[in-house]
């Protein structure tokens, strides 16, 4: 099992929005695998941060790397399967930034230099909670749940959290 920063298919199946691109992944698992393998480089999670510092979208840090790679290319290239794969790789990007602490600006910028991709997602750094207001936003959440649904409702939505925290809590290897 690799580390929480690392990007991985099954962080596609639990996003949501990602999980729409499952597909894509099964279609073409070679060039996901060395998209995931450039996006795992320590050395790119440094090129991503560092474009997003300079004013650049985070793609821009690692475009000329996905676009180097020879089973990242066939599928870009291919007319049909391209135009899905580049959403998918904007995806595995913001994956990526949100694991390294960073979380979407909502605005895009051009990706330059680039044959393949135009305009790419901002980010921007999340500032670290202290944990005064850690809690108070965590207690504010408690109490908002205390106030949906019935009796039954809660005490079902009280279980499954807790299953989650649990669950969260071994796969850091921290104690609950």
């Amino acid at each position: 099992m690799g580390t929480l920063r690392e990007l991985s298919a099954e962080d596609f199946d639990r996003d949501p929005h990602a999980a729409k691109y499952r597909g894509e992944i099964n279609a073409h698992p070679e060039a996901f695998d060395r998209l995931f393998a450039l996006l795992n480089d320590h050395t790119n999670e440094h090129r991503l941060t560092g474009a997003e510092i300079h004013g650049f979208p985070a793609l821009s840090g690692v475009v000329r790397f996905i676009e180097a790679d020879p089973a990242i290319v066939r599928v870009l290239e291919a007319s049909q399967d391209g135009h899905r794969f580049r959403q998918a790789v904007g995806i595995a990007i913001r994956l990526k930034m949100e694991k390294i602490g960073w979380t979407k600006a909502g605005k895009k910028g051009a990706v330059n230099g680039s044959c393949y991709f135009t305009n790419a997602e901002r980010y921007i750094k999340e500032p670290p909670l202290d944990k005064e207001a850690y809690k108070i936003r965590a207690l504010a959440a408690l109490e908002a749940i205390t106030q949906i649904g019935d009796e039954h409702e809660r005490e079902q939505t009280g279980r499954e959290l807790m299953e989650a925290l649990a669950a969260t809590r071994r796969e850091e290897g921290r104690p609950f």
